[in-house]
């Protein structure tokens, strides 16, 4: 083939289109104008395990974002048991726990969550011991975060709901286009649970709760309801309560089925579906895989696999609203774009293979 000037010219014309044409599509996949990160269950490390390192790696390479711990913070084995009931209580081992997922906020810039879950209130019913182990792990929590200068909440409170309160306490993020709404499910537990509850605490709470998502559904904003428990999930937790499990509330109260566990997470349900709004977003860990169902415009985000795995031996039926990945750590991250978002999974099988993205939805 002869090269003529005029040949030359459309191949350099061509090539100089595709260049134009990748570069507009890397700034379009990644134009999205605020990242979240969700990542649950992350406390049965020493040290920092490859998952978080992984989501440290997101972390700086996205200031304009946030990440939530979705509780249980910290693991600690029972002396009598090969069981973990309880979490930080200030030793040495516990310190290193909640520090190891401290460290890869380091130089952050965005905004940094953390929420209760069952093992932080050391799965205690009672109310006044397990507000004491929690206040314990708050103030670490809280203390350490304050000297990283570059979390732009570091002075706002970075453990929510705070003092032992069921919330829902509010955050409005991406310049007041995203609610983010914290919520204690275990608080509301431990006081749904009781022979005589407190009626006044806890309509008090479902009154606010309503009038958080009225208020961000009319404001047009996007919702995001951050928890430590499920109200839709497939792991070891919402399986039928074996017959030994029932010997223990430490056990009893972790499962879905728990009469006291079911009541709250129905109620939270209902006022969920009251909204009719285009999305909301319900986020929890406590079971130990990654979890995504979406029913009637709700997306049900399941990202307790933070730190540890369930063997579960459950054959996943995946169908257009659910993908489920047990097994395998990893977390969850929700980019919003102008007109919509994109909920991407991240998941790693074991440790000698590279972390996997599975786009969920809104994908393009």
């Amino acid at each position: 083939m002869k090269f003529t000037c005029r040949n030359i010219l459309t191949v350099l014309f061509l090539i100089n289109s595709i260049s134009i044409i990748n570069k507009a599509f890397s700034q379009t996949i990644d134009s999205s104008r605020f990242k979240l990160f969700l990542v649950g269950d992350a406390g049965d490390g020493d040290t920092t395990g490859s998952t978080l390192l992984d989501l440290k790696m997101k972390l700086l390479k996205n200031p304009n974002s946030a990440v939530v711990f979705l509780g249980d913070n910290c693991y600690k084995n029972s002396w009598l048991l090969p069981v973990q009931l309880g979490g930080f209580d200030g030793s040495k081992a516990t310190k290193r726990r909640i520090l190891s997922q401290l460290e890869i906020l380091r130089d952050y810039k965005g905004f940094v969550y953390f929420i209760p879950g069952n093992h932080d209130w050391w799965n205690n019913i009672n109310f006044k011991k397990g507000k004491k182990r929690l206040k314990q792990e708050q103030v670490f929590i809280e203390d350490t975060l304050r000297s990283f200068t570059s979390i732009q909440n570091r002075e706002e409170g970075t453990f929510l709901p705070s003092d032992a309160d069921p919330g829902p306490i509010s955050r409005s993020l991406d310049g007041g286009k995203t609610r983010i709404i914290f919520i204690d499910t275990y608080r509301l537990i431990i006081e749904e649970d009781r022979k005589n509850r407190d009626s006044i605490l806890l309509n008090s709470f479902y009154n606010k709760l309503s009038a958080e998502l009225k208020e961000a559904s009319n404001s047009h904003e996007k919702i995001i309801v951050v928890t430590h428990h499920p109200i839709h999930s497939k792991g070891k937790h919402s399986q039928k309560l074996s017959c030994w499990a029932k010997l223990s509330k430490h056990f009893e109260d972790s499962n879905i089925n728990y009469p006291a566990y079911k009541r709250m997470a129905t109620h939270i349900d209902s006022l969920l579906k009251e909204q009719h709004h285009p999305d909301i977003y319900y986020i929890s860990g406590h079971e130990h895989s990654l979890e995504y169902i979406s029913v009637d415009s709700i997306h049900y985000i399941v990202s307790g696999a933070g730190s540890k795995i369930d063997k579960v031996n459950l054959k996943s039926i995946t169908t257009d609203n659910e993908y489920i990945q047990f097994n395998q750590q990893g977390y969850f991250e929700i980019d919003f774009y102008k007109q919509k978002e994109v909920v991407l999974m991240h998941h790693r099988k074991d440790n000698t293979l590279e972390m996997q993205i599975n786009c969920l939805s809104g994908c393009r």
